[in-house]
């Protein structure tokens, strides 16, 4: 499958359209937590296409903040009470693999490609995924305090709810940090490729 154009590659990019118009049209509507949550999953997804990922964990990722920012601005998490913690726990499960990669385009640790089949690595390549994924949760719950502490929101319910977040991101992050070891053994590669491209790495190995 090629690209359609550079600026809208395929459906991917449609759907982060979609979470950039969502932000505006929330804006203008004066939803602001609904607002707040879609700009930063646009945020996010237009920060992982600058990643050139593999297009099924970027369609994955991309996936998981739609559900987070259309989540708060259609009021699903006051809708069912179990929707939080399915956020907590997908968001960080597909965060982990992401930004171990993004540090890898940044050559702080080593691109998962070239880890393949270095078992002595695993302990580094999970650890560092998870730490990402952990803290991805810790700072998105001082973002809804102190969201909360100007009166624009009302995001943080109480201290049980804060810790049931973090752990299911703790969850999610450890289930993200496995998959990255699956997807780096089975030697699937770290770039977005498309017909007759080769990008930064070998695709006969």
């Amino acid at each position: 499958m090629g690209d359609w154009h550079p600026l809208v590659r395929d459906p991917i990019d449609v759907l982060r359209g979609v979470l950039v118009v969502g932000t505006v049209v929330s804006a203008l509507a004066g939803e602001v937590s609904g607002a707040v949550y879609l700009a930063a999953s646009a945020a996010g997804a237009l920060i992982a296409r600058s990643l050139q990922l593999p297009r099924l964990i970027d369609l994955a990722f991309v996936l998981a903040l739609t559900i987070t920012g259309f989540g708060e601005a259609l009021g699903f998490y006051d809708r069912w009470p179990w929707f939080d913690r399915v956020v907590h726990f997908l968001v960080p499960m597909l965060f982990a693999p992401v930004a171990y990669i993004g540090l890898a385009r940044a050559d702080v640790v080593l691109d998962p490609h070239d880890q393949h089949p270095d078992v002595k690595r695993v302990p580094a390549l999970l650890i560092i995924s998870v730490a990402f994924g952990v803290a991805l949760g810790a700072i998105w719950e001082i973002a809804e305090w102190g969201m909360d502490a100007t009166g624009w929101t009302s995001l943080s319910e109480n201290n049980d709810d804060t810790v049931g977040d973090l752990i299911a991101d703790t969850c999610g992050s450890l289930v993200g940090g496995a998959l990255l070891l699956v997807w780096t053994f089975k030697g699937w590669g770290s770039v977005r490729r498309i017909p007759g491209e080769n990008r930064r790495e070998a695709v006969d190995d």
